[in-house]
């Protein structure tokens, strides 16, 4: 293979460097996943490493298989048994199906998903006397997340003398989580992780073993990479061991999620001496597109230097687009993508892609499309292994492998409908509990032990359990094919009848129907493995594994979009508060400006040929206020249309820029407005006015209303104000309302 003319001299220096240390800095487009999977074939067929000698992660499932099948593609000649490219969590699963019991783990683990988990701090919180919905919950499940995030079990937490006085209780909701989840046999995501770190800090000849294997790590993504990811990085190398990280720090987008953008930055300080090469070409998108997006990205101070460029066509200018409602910015977008369609005849709406900072602004841009007839799809939404039945049937394919998992059994004890009801569960959980034992466990015994359940729910439970095994025993003999085995013991426990009893039927067979052909295809395609890694595989599932190629276009948060692209991208809301997020600002101050200007240029750099970026001036229920232009538009170098408020012209420079305040002083000039002026700095004596709020209303204000006469500001709250009015008694008003207005002392 001619790998010098198949790639650009800094792509063919990362591909071919013989250094032990390398950090590819990847701009956007600039054919990361080509020189990743490049770079695993000139390591085997150059260098002469052994496919299971490596190990590549990446950050989702997809860009995995993509990754396989290319490498595959590029070595058609070669064997790849044992090549492992992966998720972090997919790894860290097949590793513990061989090492868990070093630590009294069942190879045989469930593992438990988000939705897993909430439902079994949910029940926790329920038998500890509160209600699901309580305050108190939500926040075990938060503190259990953040804490497990850091990779800290909870005999690892200490409490503060002068911290939280409610820490105490939810170490308590932590300490029984984590118990009942030992007893059910389940790991939850974070513990994939956790317990694979553990091992290998803990059994000296465990890591030799798989360090002596592994000659090289290759990490996809490492912009994104968080503490505990590192750890466990660390410790799979040796001194021997060569490290490849491929990542672009101005594209650090997960902080959230625990992401920390120093490990790119300073990994240099761990594996030394690190050569590092910078991938600025790229090959997506037009010159226009990138000098928005190198002048925006400029404006942070945590990042590698880098502007990308490209030798594509200057291209069509960026429509910037300031409309006065979200329903009319959903129509513009709206009617666009159906202009696009009518002028060119290749038109496919799959080319065309809507992106907003948060899902609810989704809505209006639904409404649009369904008016119009435009085909779309939402992702990152209700995924189709989150749906109702789909769980409902994997939580079965669940238990056939594991008597101790109370979580599945728990979904499908009455579905099909068995007569138990919750008095029923409880007594059945109860009498469990006493012999420390899983529900379907303790069923299996129960004919020779004393019970306070109706017979009738023990003949039902012992025609499940007659039916489990029997699907259990075809499914070891591997005599038919799995997917048959399980459609079958579907229709035998009356799941398809029971489905058929409930509205919309129809879409919830094919659902079923399409999850037992995705069965069937995934063991078709992977001869090699079995249904348990199956079943492990899609509760590994990412929202961007979701994305099909069919001829839809896709509506999606940035965050989902992160590493596709699209010929057509309109990012909507471009408004301050909500892009940026002004709840990430407040959390994070300058951290979390920095990242919603990542986020931004993630955003940008997901178009082709064209980008559209759009706002609009209407009131915001969820920022409490009327909404602005967002700075990063004027940081982009784009020129922001000019409107009129309360009588003032204001331009480009608007409230909240870097640049310029406008503030505010309500005495009247001579045409009757308040006085605007425009500073650098606060201005003694006047109000720094979030533009569009209309009059800095307070409590105990005067004000006058056309229809309900003479009041008095009872409540403020951004720009929604309660009023008791003389005549009219209590009303709740938009502050900015034309018909109001505030009578001076």
């Amino acid at each position: 293979m001619d790998y010098k003319n198949e790639l650009n001299k800094n792509q063919y220096e990362a591909v071919s460097s013989n250094e032990q240390y390398l950090r590819i800095i990847a701009g956007a487009g600039s054919g990361k996943t080509r020189v990743l999977t490049y770079r695993i074939a000139y390591l085997i067929d150059v260098f002469k490493i052994r496919p299971y000698e490596i190990v590549a992660i990446t950050f989702t499932n997809k860009v995995a298989k993509e990754m396989r099948e290319r490498t595959a593609s590029l070595l058609p000649d070669f064997n790849l048994a044992g090549l492992s490219i992966s998720t972090f969590h997919s790894f860290c699963a097949r590793f513990l199906r061989v090492e868990a019991e070093n630590l009294g783990i069942s190879r045989n683990y469930t593992i438990y998903d988000d939705d897993d988990t909430s439902r079994l701090i949910k029940m926790i919180g329920v038998d500890k006397g509160y209600k699901k919905t309580d305050e108190i919950v939500t926040q075990a499940m938060n503190y259990i997340g953040s804490k497990k995030m850091q990779g800290l079990l909870p005999s690892e937490v200490k409490l503060k003398l002068n911290g939280n006085p409610r820490e105490k209780t939810l170490l308590e909701f932590f300490k029984e989580y984590e118990y009942r989840k030992n007893e059910a046999g389940a790991l939850d995501f974070d513990d994939l992780l956790i317990y694979t770190i553990k091992i290998l800090r803990e059994f000296p000849e465990v890591r030799a073993r798989y360090t002596g294997k592994i000659k090289h790590i290759l990490v996809d993504e490492f912009q994104d990479t968080n503490d505990v990811q590192f750890e466990l990085l660390k410790l799979l190398t040796d001194r021997e061991t060569c490290v490849y990280v491929v990542g672009d720090p101005d594209q650090t987008i997960y902080t959230w999620r625990g992401a920390n953008q120093k490990i790119i930055l300073e990994i240099d300080k761990v594996f030394s001496p690190m050569k590092t090469i910078i991938l600025n070409e790229n090959y997506r998108s037009t010159t226009k597109i990138l000098d928005a997006s190198n002048k925006l990205i400029a404006f942070n101070k945590e990042r590698v230097k880098k502007d990308l460029y490209t030798n594509n066509k200057d291209g069509e200018d960026i429509t910037l687009k300031s409309l006065d409602s979200s329903i009319a910015e959903a129509n513009f977008i709206a009617n666009t993508i159906l202009e696009l369609k009518e002028k060119d005849k290749d038109f496919k709406y799959k080319d065309v892609a809507v992106l907003y900072r948060s899902s609810y602004l989704s809505l209006k841009i639904e409404n649009a499309f369904t008016t119009r007839g435009i085909p779309y799809q939402v992702y990152g939404g209700l995924k189709f292994y989150s749906r109702k039945e789909i769980k409902d049937a994997l939580a079965y394919f669940h238990i056939l492998f594991n008597d101790k998992d109370d979580i599945s059994f728990l979904r499908i004890i009455n579905f099909p409908r068995r007569g138990f009801g919750d008095k029923s569960i409880d007594k059945l959980r109860n009498e469990a509990s006493t012999l420390n034992k899983g529900m379907l466990e303790y069923l299996r015994m129960i004919k020779h032990l004393r019970t306070e359940l109706k017979p009738s729910l023990v003949d039902a439970m012992e025609d499940l359990i007659e039916k489990l095994d029997e699907t259990k025993k075809k499914l070891n003999l591997n005599l038919e094919a799995y997917s048959e085995v399980l459609d079958q013991f579907l229709k035998n426990i009356g799941f398809y009848k029971a489905i058929q009893d409930t509205e919309e039927d129809d879409d919830k067979l094919q659902n079923v129907h399409a999850l037992i052909d995705d069965i069937r295809n995934y063991l078709k395609e992977h001869p090699e493995s079995n249904f348990e890694e199956y079943l492990q595989n899609i509760t590994l599932m990412t929202s961007q594994d979701e994305i099909k190629g069919d001829d839809n276009v896709s509506l999606m948060t940035v965050h989902t979009a992160k590493g596709l692209e699209f010929n057509y991208v309109f990012v909507i809301g471009l408004n301050d508060g909500v892009f940026p997020n002004q709840r990430a600002i407040n959390e994070r101050d300058q951290d979390g400006l920095e990242e919603e200007r990542r986020l931004a240029y993630v955003a940008f750099t997901r178009a082709k040929k064209k980008l559209y970026v759009t706002l609009n001036r209407d009131y915001s229920y969820v920022s409490s206020s009327t909404n602005v232009p967002s700075r990063f538009i004027k940081e982009a170098g784009l020129q922001i249309p000019s409107f009129t408020y309360m009588g003032v012209s204001l331009d480009s420079s608007q409230n909240n820029s870097s640049n310029n305040l406008y503030f505010y002083d309500s005495r009247k000039n001579n045409e009757g407005t308040g006085i605007f002026k425009k500073a650098t700095k606060p201005m003694k004596g006047f109000t720094e006015l979030n533009i569009g709020n209309g009059v800095n209303w307070k409590v105990g204000d005067t004000c006058k209303h056309s229809v309900f006469g003479a009041g008095k500001v009872t409540k403020v709250d951004g720009d929604i104000i309660n009023v008791i009015f003389d005549d009219f008694g209590s009303k709740v008003l938009l502050g900015t309302h034309k018909a109001l207005s505030k009578v001076e002392d």
